[in-house]
């Protein structure tokens, strides 16, 4: 039970870091700039914990060669394929609920491509039902009273890869914990994370699409600068999405992902429009409806049905 309420906090905590992102969006930041900053310091901060790491033995130069190629995979559909699907879907479209709603189906396409992967594994009747009432759970989550969706096929596209992206992360690390510490695995994934999200920063510095700094031709436009990263409401978001989203709930993750395994670990995920619209009401002051309310009800029922009597794998 411990780790299934480990992985229910560390998925409420991930839903409510869309308010957060938010709150950095409107400051003035771009979505490369938020993920690699978070990831930066958090890695940062994991330094000291891998200074002691034990080392591996009897290890050939291609098992170094197989793992490297491995946590660069992780670094990219946990990190950078991720969040940038994620978030360029977001500005593409003004229905934000088209996003959400596909990308919270990312249990369920965990779910199936492990069953793909993994061919003895069964997905119950129960799972089955339990995911169905979830998903509509949090499709009344996302609406809230309002139905909107958008029929933009690169919209639906990026927020499906979103999904599937998390899903291969979740795949990559089934293999890779099999060798290596949690730790190893985290400090790794930020470090692959941010080296495959450099590209998309370096282009917004040259094209003037960044606050922090500029390059070439857009050196000479106007530019907020690093001080911004000081202002008390920026410098606390970052904080916290830096050592709680990052660097706690990354490891606590690839933690609970080992004990309890890729498909009831996943099942948690469902909560995170529960929680986004609960931060976003007290945050924002986005208001919530009883369709909303509902929705949450099934969520919690969903997983409930999900996880029930499931084994580790």
């Amino acid at each position: 039970m411990l780790w299934h309420l480990l992985a229910l906090i560390v998925a409420c905590i991930w839903g409510s870091t869309f308010v957060a992102s938010k709150v950095l969006l409107n400051a003035g930041l771009n979505p490369a700039e938020i993920m690699c900053l978070r990831f930066i310091l958090a890695w940062v901060l994991m330094l000291p914990l891998s200074l002691r790491r034990r080392k591996s033995r009897n290890r050939t130069a291609r098992d170094i060669f197989r793992d490297e190629f491995l946590f660069i995979i992780l670094g990219l559909t946990g990190g950078s394929l991720y969040f940038l699907s994620e978030n360029t879907a977001v500005k593409l479209t003004s229905a934000t609920s088209t996003v959400a709603l596909i990308v919270g189906t990312t249990p369920i396409v965990t779910a199936l491509m492990n069953r793909m992967v993994h061919r003895d594994e069964h997905l119950s009747n129960r799972f089955l039902i339990g995911s169905l009432v979830a998903v509509i759970g949090v499709a009344f989550v996302v609406f809230n009273g309002v139905f909107i969706l958008d029929d933009d096929p690169w919209v639906i596209l990026l927020s499906f890869a979103a999904a599937v992206s998390w899903g291969f992360y979740s795949l990559v690390i089934r293999d890779v914990e099999r060798r290596h510490s949690s730790i190893t695995i985290t400090r790794k994934v930020f470090f692959w994370g941010v080296i495959t999200m450099l590209p998309v920063c370096i282009w917004s510095m040259y094209h003037g699409e960044s606050q922090l700094c500029a390059l070439g031709e857009a050196a000479a436009t106007p530019i907020a600068g690093w001080k911004l990263l000081l202002e008390p409401t920026v410098f606390g978001t970052l904080f916290f999405l830096c050592l709680i989203a990052s660097f706690g709930c990354f490891l606590l993750w690839n933690i609970v992902l080992r004990r309890i395994g890729i498909i009831a670990a996943s099942n948690y995920l469902y909560f995170n429009p529960v929680t986004s619209l609960i931060a976003a009401y007290l945050v924002l002051s986005e208001r919530i409806t009883w369709l909303a309310i509902l929705g949450c009800i099934m969520t919690i029922a969903g997983v409930y049905l999900c996880n029930h009597g499931k084994s580790k794998h």
